[in-house]
Formats: structure tokens, C-alpha cells, sequence
């Protein structure tokens, strides 16, 4: 499979969109990736013959990456697309003098969590009823990974 990956525009999001309402229990809106170019965050769409098979949101602030929001097309997962998207945004991360990258996971994702701890995060902590659901709340847990160490 030929892919490759550029910046997340503007003009991506209904694509973007169509994939978060497929793979997320409670997806985000299309207003609340406006804010994220808003707010200057982080962007990269892996793309097949113009069409977006995953995506990646991040924010950086100083030495510090967050990943704020993953998804791959159902059809593309299990085939090393989302590591692909995660690889390239810590090494972006990394190269701008990110010392760590953080992220929140569904405690019931367990493919995610697998992706993860295959990418050297650690899990460090928790939020309670961090996640809405279709029933009520649902834990996150908090993941970190080393970028580079302090000199």
C-alpha cells in the first residue's frame, strides 16, 4: 500500500470527521476540530489516492507533546497505520526539544492500549469518568513516553 503523510488542512475534515464518527464511541465535532486550528495545534492525515485513512492531533508546548486525537479508517486497522501516524508525531515531537509525550485512552480500548506500550508509553496515572459514553462515564488512563532525557 502506497501511503504517505502530510499536514492536516482545513479542507480534510469532512474526511477526518466521517472517520472519527466511524471508529469513536463519542466522536468529536466539527466544531471542535475548527478550535483545534484554532488553537494552533498539530495535524497529520496518512493519505491513500486522496483518500484520508487516518489521522493524528497533537499539541506541543515547550518540552511537552500531547497526543490529542488518533483515528484510523475501520477498514485500514490492524495494519500498522495508526503506529505509522504515532511514530511520525513523536519524532516531529522529539526534533522540536519535546522531552515527553502524554495521551488519554479509553480504559476499555485495549487495541490502543497494545499500540501504546508497543511505542514505549508507560501508564502513569488515571482519570475517573474522564470519558463520556452512550451510558454515562468511563475511565482514562494516563500513558507517557521518554522522548529524550534532560542533558
Amino acid at each position: 500500500m502506497d501511503t504517505y503523510l502530510r499536514k492536516f488542512t482545513k479542507s480534510d475534515v469532512s474526511q477526518v470527521l466521517a472517520i472519527e464518527q466511524a471508529v469513536h464511541v463519542t466522536p468529536w465535532t466539527k466544531e471542535v476540530f475548527d478550535t483545534c486550528f484554532e488553537q494552533d495545534y498539530q495535524g497529520w492525515v496518512l493519505v491513500l489516492d486522496k483518500h484520508i485513512l487516518g489521522f493524528i492531533i497533537v499539541s506541543t508546548y515547550t518540552d511537552e507533546c500531547h497526543i490529542l486525537n488518533l483515528g484510523v479508517s475501520s477498514q485500514y486497522q490492524r495494519q500498522g497505520l495508526g503506529r505509522k501516524l504515532l511514530e511520525h508525531v513523536l519524532e516531529e515531537a522529539k526534533s522540536k526539544g519535546a522531552m515527553v509525550a502524554y495521551l488519554e485512552v479509553r480504559r476499555s480500548n485495549t487495541r490502543a492500549i497494545a499500540l501504546y506500550k508497543k511505542t514505549h508509553f508507560q501508564q502513569i496515572g488515571e482519570r475517573k469518568d474522564y470519558y463520556p459514553t452512550v451510558n454515562g462515564r468511563e475511565d482514562a488512563l494516563v500513558f507517557a513516553a521518554v522522548l529524550k532525557r534532560h542533558a
